[in-house]
């Protein structure tokens, strides 16, 4: 068995990259739940405003927490002070580090948010539409998992991930999730490194500049998964990428070229 340092390790992102799920969740529960725990008064507008920082703009993918915090100082949403300061300071955009910091010093609007996050993950859980894969994902996690270890790497609920890839008969073709329970994505990636992976041998798969931010930080690749070309983009990952990258034959003009063709995808 090869060593950590000889392992090539691609970190995929959930929402949005491997599953086609990230649209339904923020409009039919993110945006419109927000609006009603913090009783925005202009919400149509507000969920117009939801819509672009969360899916269409160069803040797509932000964690959910520090959305909550655009989204409400942009409705002019008053007294979010204390939520503020603890998006700003944790160490963990979670659920059980709200629940940690309430126990501590209890306030109104981390009790909202800990309520909006509660009952997103409630409604997510219960929905009975279809979460389904992004076409091209089975097949190119088939070809990840061939050359490598394969992480999911999300900010999302685990275990609504969980359900989604099971259920898409992911599973198999990963060998371990890091979701909004184990930190951010940049210091999961970062505790890889410290457990002895390559960083040059390490690529982050994602859809949002959150996913790019988190592998320059660690100084790992970069691939992405474009918004509405979702399949041509697992496609160009399965037949050349992936081999090239595992090949340590991607360049650094490989590299540019990804990055700006993500950047000109988002609006």
């Amino acid at each position: 068995m090869s060593s950590k340092l000889e392992t090539i390790v691609f970190c995929v992102d959930s929402d949005g990259c491997a599953m086609d799920t990230m649209t339904y969740k923020h409009q039919l529960f993110f945006g419109p739940i927000a609006a009603d725990v913090f009783k925005v008064k202009e919400r149509d507008v507000f969920l117009t405003e939801w819509d672009r920082v969360n899916l269409f703009s160069k803040t797509r993918g932000v964690n959910r927490f520090v959305g909550l915090v655009m989204g409400l100082e942009f409705a002019g949403v008053g007294n979010i002070e204390h939520l503020k300061q603890w998006v700003e300071t944790t160490s963990s955009l979670s659920n059980a580090s709200l629940e940690a910091v309430l126990a501590q010093n209890p306030s109104d609007d981390l009790e909202k948010a800990l309520e909006w996050s509660n009952e997103v993950n409630r409604q997510i859980k219960s929905y009975d539409g279809d979460a389904l894969a992004f076409e091209g994902t089975l097949a190119g996690l088939q070809k990840l998992h061939a050359l490598g270890r394969v992480f999911v790497v999300s900010s999302a609920n685990k275990e609504a991930v969980e359900e989604e890839w099971v259920e898409q008969g992911l599973m198999p073709h990963i060998d371990d999730l890091y979701c909004q329970d184990r930190g951010k994505k940049e210091d999961v990636i970062a505790e890889l490194i410290n457990q002895g992976y390559d960083p040059s041998r390490m690529m982050m798969i994602g859809d949002s500049p959150g996913d790019l931010a988190a592998a320059e930080q660690n100084g790992v690749a970069f691939y992405p998964i474009l918004v509405g070309k979702e399949a041509e983009s697992w496609k160009l990952l399965a037949d050349e990428v992936a081999d090239a990258f595992a090949e340590g034959k991607l360049t650094s003009v490989d590299q540019e070229m990804y990055h700006s063709n993500f950047w000109n995808n988002l609006a």
